[in-house]
């Protein structure tokens, strides 16, 4: 299985933002940082996961209003959790994935922007399609309230396909998304529908974030 490590596509949508004329007050970039959204280290024990990369993705864009230019910089927070599990013919392969990304509110002219917080669930999942090899997100299945960084958070779950070693595999994908600490933080689950068990592994996961909006 190949997988991929950054979101460009969340990464530059964060920017797609109309600035009024009157945000234009200083020579310095605006600057917007998300705090990393991770797992906890008792969630990791407890599922068999591992941390394989907590990484960066920064983006600037220049906006220009009455005359004036002003940088606007944010930088996104994105970490990635693998556990290898027994597909029977297809082997040992770490295909039980889970992903978190956290994006700053921008504000800009006293009005915040965040394209996560006006997307479906689904459309969000759509960023995410990269994350596992030939993934197509289908049908919903169900609702599940968990309780994530002090409150009850909407789990999701979809039926899907993926390609694993060259064959196409059913799967599960479940997602979250919330505003916490001035964050948008999505929460993301993928794993084979053969797995007995592991959509408590991805609500264990997801109930473990940690996230402290501060940095």
């Amino acid at each position: 299985m190949h997988t991929r490590q950054t979101l460009p596509t969340l990464a530059v949508l964060v920017l797609t933002v109309t600035a009024g004329c009157g945000f234009i007050t200083g020579q310095s970039a605006l600057a917007f940082s998300a705090s990393p959204a991770t797992a906890s280290d008792a969630a990791l024990s407890e599922t068999g996961y591992e941390e394989r990369a907590v990484t960066n993705a920064t983006v600037t864009r220049n906006f220009s209003a009455a005359g004036q230019t002003r940088q606007v910089e944010v930088t996104n927070r994105q970490a990635r959790y693998e556990r290898a599990v027994d597909l029977g013919p297809l082997g040992s392969q770490r295909a039980a994935v889970f992903v978190t990304f956290a994006s700053p509110e921008v504000e800009v002219a006293t009005r915040t922007f965040n394209p996560i917080s006006d997307m479906s669930t689904r459309e969000v999942l759509r960023q995410f399609e990269s994350q596992y090899e030939g993934l197509s997100v289908g049908d919903h299945v169900e609702n599940r309230s968990v309780r994530a960084l002090g409150s009850q958070r909407t789990l999701e779950q979809f039926e899907g396909t993926a390609t694993l070693s060259g064959s196409e595999v059913d799967v599960y994908v479940h997602a979250a998304k919330f505003r916490h600490e001035g964050d948008y933080v999505v929460a993301v689950g993928i794993y084979p529908q053969r797995l007995d068990g592991e959509a408590e592994n991805v609500v264990t996961l997801t109930e473990g974030l940690e996230h402290d909006g501060e940095d």
